[in-house]
């Protein structure tokens, strides 16, 4: 689940300013991570999350939902329309139900309720491993070793 955008440039710019910026010795390193705290803070008002993607999620989980057998409220199952907070917003509140839904039918041993619950269980795996696709390699050797691009060259 994404969280909203300001919320993760604000934590970013948080976690260097108590974090990472007291603890950095070098003069010029310390000066680079405060340019990317003052970059973070300029930059949020500039950019959004795609919406797209945000909106087709939007219309799987109704899909979802509807296949498990979850009556939507009538605003739930309305076109998908707004703006991306909206649409995420959207997103949040369906994401609620299905977890609602996956406690409810636990708790059931009915053929309907395995048959709902191996559905939602699915979708959860498969929005699990869309989202690991857009994870990055950890930079662990590198932040390990302190190492990076080197200064000399402007990098």
């Amino acid at each position: 689940m994404n969280m909203s955008l300001d919320r993760l440039l604000e934590a970013m710019m948080a976690t260097l300013r108590t974090d990472v910026i007291p603890h950095v010795g070098d003069p010029y390193a310390r000066g680079q991570a405060i340019g990317v705290v003052d970059l973070l803070n300029n930059i949020g008002a500039r950019i959004e999350w795609a919406r797209a993607p945000i909106a087709e999620a939007v219309e799987e989980k109704r899909r979802l939902l509807r296949e498990a057998g979850v009556a939507l409220p009538a605003a739930r199952d309305e076109p998908v329309a707004g703006t991306t907070a909206d649409l995420l917003a959207q997103r949040d509140q369906l994401d609620m139900l299905i977890c609602e839904k996956l406690e409810s039918l636990s708790a059931r041993d009915d053929a309907h309720a395995r048959q709902a619950l191996a559905c939602l269980c699915q979708h959860a795996h498969d929005e699990l491993t869309l989202q690991m696709q857009f994870v990055r390699k950890p930079l662990f050797a590198e932040i390990a070793s302190g190492g990076g691009a080197d200064r000399s060259s402007g990098r």
